[in-house]
Formats: structure tokens, sequence, C-alpha cells
């Protein structure tokens, strides 16, 4: 599955033809000209991949592979475990009003953190990483030309150097994701003196040819073949990685990845489907890692501005703008009969935003009732007059007489055969009660790029799509802005792209951010409310979050909070 949450960095793609059209140029270490070997008794593993990264750093682009192979070269404050915890990387230690790093002004409703910086952390060319490293990446980041949006960026004041191991965050509001404001799945440091500001944080070389400070260096990058990393002998921790060398290899085919992965030719395999995970039940040769909590929610996004147009309350969706017509598709959709015949029972039935703890709500499952969402079209003005099995506007909202309850429907190739089945599932669902739904599969790269690129779903081009989606970590307040406020109805300003504009969540959102728990829990089930009623987006399931990988490689742990590579340099070979 594919990696979308936290988007105004998924709006700067607009570099990613670019770069992905450059070949990559001569590495910070020596390349190893030589083909790379499949895996065998060395201390070598091959992991293979279904496309290039578009480059080291998750924040341009966020396909996930992006993600996968920065955790081989790069580090950030800090990082998130499979189960949500937060720990550090480069930092010292986590701030937190207990040890005197987070400082709150309630009164002016701001606060400020300090974060103290290990001082045993090298580049691979042997100079130290420092806060001024920090400063840099927070001054390329913010620069209004060639920089980008980050979680939280729009929050922060200033960001101040004390000394060359510590720096200050100044905030100016009271913001609860600071831990992994300069960390997590997506953000690393980068070298002040080997990346070139000029050229603009997303668009940089270093990008591309990074210098690392974490446990492996990029040797060589053979485009549309492989890349091969070796052992960081720099790295901090002692004894670490046991790894030697890492091979990344291209193999755009679901199935021949998995014949590698059964056949022993291979040793990770990232992301496998539901078919994969129980094609590889009971081999000697590969395992399957499941993550141990949920985030990736199967989901209906709904467009409720017309097609080809991204503003809903001048050029309103001819049949989606009406809510009883997205209650009806709700209501038309059997998520148990989706989970038996194509998940295995795997999928796990979720109808609300806010299905994890600690901000798990409760709110009632929508029944699946035909006959009810058909009741609910009859009142919305939508009827089969001539029967031919569509129905026809007659007294509907925001369509002329006579217009058909035709729709696309669209999903993404990467994902495999699962998404295609349950969309066409889907499709005939609908169709059963009078919504005739074209289906269309285009490449997630096509779906999610900007608007001025063609970006299907940020200008607006789509009816309904499907595709899986979630928050990293613990904390939603980030993603539920990105998703649902009206700020990021705008193309460019966040991914808001069913163009649902309600005041009241814009107001609870803002109450959000606090540290106060029990307020939060409190608000993020009242926006769920708001959610539930008016059914911007359908929620469905979530699917595994799964990562195939060989019997002889211990430590590897799936995760929803970042790529299966989190702590490879804890991994051991058998």
């Amino acid at each position: 599955m594919f990696i979308r949450t936290s988007t105004l960095f998924f709006l700067t793609l607009t570099v990613i033809v670019s770069l992905v059209l450059t070949a990559c140029g001569s590495s910070p270490q020596p390349a190893d000209t030589t083909e790379p070997a499949a895996s065998s008794s060395d201390k070598s593993i091959t992991i293979v991949i279904a496309e290039d990264p578009p480059s080291f750093n998750p924040m341009v682009a966020d396909t996930g592979y992006d993600a996968l192979v920065m955790e081989l070269v790069m580090l950030g404050m800090t990082d998130v475990d499979p189960q949500g915890n937060v720990f550090p990387e480069l930092a010292a230690e986590l701030p937190n009003i207990e040890n005197g790093g987070v400082v709150l002004d309630e009164d002016a409703g701001t606060m400020s953190v300090t974060w103290k910086m290990r001082e045993d952390v090298l580049w691979q060319d042997g100079k130290q990483v420092r806060a001024d490293d920090v400063l840099f990446t927070w001054n390329a980041i913010s620069d209004p030309d060639n920089g980008t949006w980050i979680p939280g960026s729009d929050y922060i004041d200033s960001v101040e150097q004390l000394d060359q191991y510590s720096f200050v965050v100044n905030y100016n509001t009271i913001y609860p994701g600071y831990l992994t404001q300069f960390g997590g799945e997506q953000l690393a440091i980068w070298p002040s003196h080997y990346c070139d500001a000029t050229q603009g944080f997303v668009a940089w070389d270093c990008g591309r040819e990074p210098l690392s400070n974490g446990p492996f260096v990029l040797d060589e990058w053979v485009e549309g073949d492989y890349m091969t990393f070796t052992k960081n002998n720099n790295f901090y921790i002692e004894g670490k990685p046991e790894i030697e060398k890492v091979i990344v290899q291209i193999v755009p085919d679901d199935s021949v990845r998995k014949t590698m992965m059964l056949q022993g030719d291979v040793d990770i395999d990232m992301w496998i489907n539901v078919n994969t995970a129980n094609e590889l039940e009971g081999s000697d040769v590969a395992k399957v890692s499941l993550s141990p909590t949920d985030r990736w929610v199967m989901r209906l996004f709904m467009n409720q501005a017309a097609k080809g147009t991204t503003d809903a309350a001048a050029t309103p969706h001819p049949i989606l703008s009406d809510v009883r017509v997205r209650q009806a598709i709700r209501a038309a959709v059997d998520v148990d009969t989706i989970n038996t015949e194509i998940f295995h029972g795997l999928a796990d039935p979720v109808w609300t935003e806010f299905f994890r703890p600690p901000y798990a709500c409760e709110v009632a499952r929508p029944a699946f009732d035909p006959d009810a969402a058909k009741a609910m079209l009859e009142e919305a003005g939508w009827r089969d007059t001539d029967g031919d099995g569509v129905r026809e506007c007659h007294g509907c909202s925001n369509a002329e007489e006579g217009y058909k309850m035709e729709m696309e429907f669209i999903t993404y190739a990467e994902f495999g055969e699962p998404l295609e089945l349950t969309q066409q599932l889907i499709a005939e669902m609908l169709g059963n009660i009078g919504i005739q739904m074209n289906i269309t599969v285009v490449e997630g790269s096509v779906l999610w790029d900007l608007a001025e690129n063609g970006g299907i779903e940020q200008s607006g081009n789509f009816d309904i799509d499907i595709w899986d989606d979630g928050y990293a970590g613990v904390d939603p307040t980030d993603y539920v802005w990105e998703i649902y406020s009206q700020e990021a109805i705008e193309p460019g300003g966040g991914w808001n792209i069913g163009r649902w504009d309600n005041p009241a969540v814009d107001a609870l959102i803002d109450e959000a951010y606090t540290l106060d728990e029990e307020i939060r829990h409190e608000t993020f089930c009242a926006i769920g409310d708001f959610i539930n009623e008016e059914v911007p987006i359908i929620h469905l399931f979530t699917v595994p979050n799964a990562d195939a990988y060989s019997a002889r490689l211990e430590g590897v742990q799936s995760s929803v909070n970042d790529l299966v590579t989190w702590n490879i340099a804890d991994w051991k070979l058998k």
C-alpha cells in the first residue's frame, strides 16, 4: 500500500519528473560498479520494490519507496516505533514539560521546545551532525521560494540555535505534534556543509546523492535496475549494523517479487497484499510480518465539486453534492462481503476516522441496507423512469432534468488485484441501486500529482475514487487538518480533495491544538460525529500492513508508522 498521509508535501511533486529523468551522479563514496549479487551466506540482503524512489526525501513525493531508502542513510531527531511510541535518534532525549524541554505560555497560547542532540553522530565524511544542520534543514524547508510545507510548519515562529548541540523551536500555538516536528517517517536532517541550499529543499542534488549519517551508505544507483548500499563504518551505534551490504532491486511485477521470495532469491518484499501473504503462509523460506497496529483505512473519496473543478460552492457536483446521495452510497456497500470474498477475512470493518487509541470514539456502525439506499435516492430526486437500470435526475438538487446517475470510479494500480476486485464489487453494488460506475485504474503518481501536472485529485478531475490512507503514529491532529479543513481545499493547500467545507469542523480542528488530552479526545469525537453525518468520506475497512521477509533474517517488524526498514540497523542474519 502507498503512504500518502501528510499532504502539502504530496503537492511538491512538480520536481518528480525532472528528478526521475535525471540519472544519479556519483555519490559521496566511490561506487561499486560490479553487478550486485543475490543474497547468499555473506552478510548482504536484497530488498525488492516496484519502482525507483523519486529521491531520498519523502517530503517531496511520499511514495513510500523514498522513505524506505531514506531509513538506510538518513536520521531525524526522532522516529516512531510500530506501537506508536516516539523514540530519539539524533535527539539525546525527548523534550517534555517534566524535564524542562517544553515550556508553555498559557496566557499567550504559545510554547517553546528545546532539543538537545547527541554529540557522537557523524556524517559519512567524518564531520559531526550538529544543531546548525537542523537550522539549515529548517531554513531550506521554510524558504518561501524553494521550500515546502511540513506538518506544524505554520505554527513555528522561529528556530534558534542555542549552542553546537541544542536548539529551540518557538511555536505561535500549542502544537501537540512537536515530538515528530523534525523526525518521524518522512523528515530527516540534512547536512549544511554538503547540500546546496540555492537548489531548494525539494530539488537539491543531495536528495538523490545523500551524505549518510545512518547505518548504510549509498554506493550506486542504476535507475530502473538496482541500488547498492554498504555498511556505514561511522555509524554511531557500536557494532551496528550487522548487515554489510543492502541491494535494493527494482522489480515492477508483484508475482515476480512473490516468486523471488519463495525461491529465496530476495530477503524483503514490502507492502505485500493479502493474496501474497496467504500464498507465503507455511513457507520455510519466506515469512510475513504484520504490523501490530492498524492505520490503512480503505475509503471512498467523493468529489463534492463538479468534475474538473475545485469549488463546490460555485460548481457543485451534480450528484455527490447532495448528502443524501453520499449516505445512500454508504448504505449500499457491503463491507463484510468485500472482506470475506476478497480479503480472506483479514480486513477489519471501520466506519469512523477515529477508531484508534488513544482517540477512539464510539460511533454506531452504519447499516448495509440497499433498500434504504434506494429510498434515499428517490427522496433526493433520482429515479429510473426509462427502465435501463440507471437513475436520472427528476427534481434533484444540482443537476439538469434527466441527467444520468453515471460516474467515473478510479483506483490506483500499485495496490494490486485485491483493490481492483474491490473496485469492481463496489461498482456492482452501486449498480444494484441504480448508480452506474465506470471503472478506471491509473498509476498512483498520476492520481496524486499536482494539479498543474495533471494530478487527478488535486485538479478535481474525478467523481469517486478509492484508496487506503491514515495517519502515522498516534496523533491525528495534522492529518485531520489536511484532509478535512477548509484551508486544505485549495489545490496546493492541502488534501481536502472532496472539497468538504464545514465551518464547525474548522473550529473544532483549531481546538484540537492543545496538550490537554481530555479536550483533544472530546474534540476528535465531535469531528467524527460531523463526518459520520455528512459523509465527506466513506470509511470501509482497514487492510493489513504486511511485509515479506526471508527466514534467514531476524528483527524484521512491519509498522504502519514507518517503513519496514525503520530498524534495519538492528536486523541480524541467522
